[in-house]
């Protein structure tokens, strides 16, 4: 059976602007030095070309060896446009010497170059930049706004020694720290998934918007890219990043949209693990049809 997540990750959509504003908040700033460059406060945004561009943004689990979500953004520049890409990272690939592994596999052995040309020979199309997030970086932007208020639906308990994640929240209105942030993100211990992480992102991430307007942030915002910069890696210099920041600024949620890709579980031989695992199978032809949305932004067809 194809299963149908477009629904939940188009609401998701609606927050990538926070997405973009985040990899630019987040940007690697070098301290400033008299000869090399200038105070942060003093930087100038770059002249950003006319013309789209795709970003592949991936954040990665806590050992920064492994991907936990990769998507790939689209700047659509004549109609002033973001479209994002949903890219599971269970999701088959061939890397060189390798007939079969997962996606997440790729960054794991061959850092970001090899994430980015694996998701580039699966889409078919090129993708200009790319921004690394890490879950230090996360945590580090919640504690230094203040933290984000959320309602935790249900009691949330699980523990993965390995991945060291220990959740243990309470149901109820609260402002969750950066370490409770990270347990309430990360969840997934139900029935509902993967599906119900992404739903949780999304109500998260609103409330983080909300939080980065209030003046007492606005105010920190040197502080926060100081201490966040370690912990994102991406090929694009600061003012690049500033100008990026000044093009997306103005987008309304109507003008960002997200999709992902059907498909259907199954369990296939990982020629790099050497044993069988549990793959994400793309239906090929809704691949196409994403892909088709995300260079021209027609819609794929509704499936019956």
């Amino acid at each position: 059976m194809i299963v149908r997540t477009h629904t939940i990750v188009r609401l998701f959509g609606r927050l990538a602007a926070f997405v973009i504003l985040l990899a630019a908040l987040l940007a690697p700033w070098a301290p400033p030095t008299p000869t090399t460059q200038a105070p942060v406060s003093s930087l100038q945004p770059a002249v950003i070309p006319r013309g789209d561009t795709r970003f592949l943004v991936v954040g990665l689990t806590q050992d920064r060896l492994r991907t936990d979500t990769i998507e790939v953004i689209h700047w659509d520049d004549t109609h002033h446009r973001a479209r994002i890409l949903g890219i599971p990272r269970d999701i088959n690939v061939s890397l060189p010497g390798i007939s079969t592994t997962k996606l997440v596999h790729a960054y794991s052995t061959g850092g970001i170059g090899r994430a980015r040309a694996a998701t580039v020979r699966l889409l078919n199309v090129p993708i200009a930049h790319y921004v690394v997030f890490s879950l230090p970086a996360m945590r580090h932007i919640v504690d230094l706004i203040g933290g984000v208020p959320v309602n935790v639906e249900k009691r949330m308990v699980y523990s993965d020694r390995l991945q060291g994640l220990f959740i243990n929240l309470n149901p109820g209105y609260q402002v969750l720290d950066g370490a409770h942030a990270e347990q309430y993100l990360r969840f997934r211990n139900d029935r509902e998934g993967d599906i119900g992480r992404i739903r949780r992102q999304q109500v998260f991430l609103r409330a983080a918007v909300a939080q980065t307007h209030r003046p007492s942030v606005m105010m920190r915002m040197p502080q926060i890219i100081q201490t966040a910069r370690a912990d994102v890696d991406t090929d694009l210099t600061a003012s690049q990043l500033l100008g990026w920041l000044q093009r997306v600024q103005p987008l309304k949620p109507e003008q960002i949209s997200a999709e992902s890709i059907d498909g259907h579980p199954a369990i296939l031989y990982d020629t790099l693990a050497r044993q069988r695992l549990d793959f994400w199978v793309p239906n090929q032809d809704d691949l196409r049809a994403k892909v088709r949305w995300l260079l021209t932004g027609v819609q794929p067809d509704p499936k019956p």
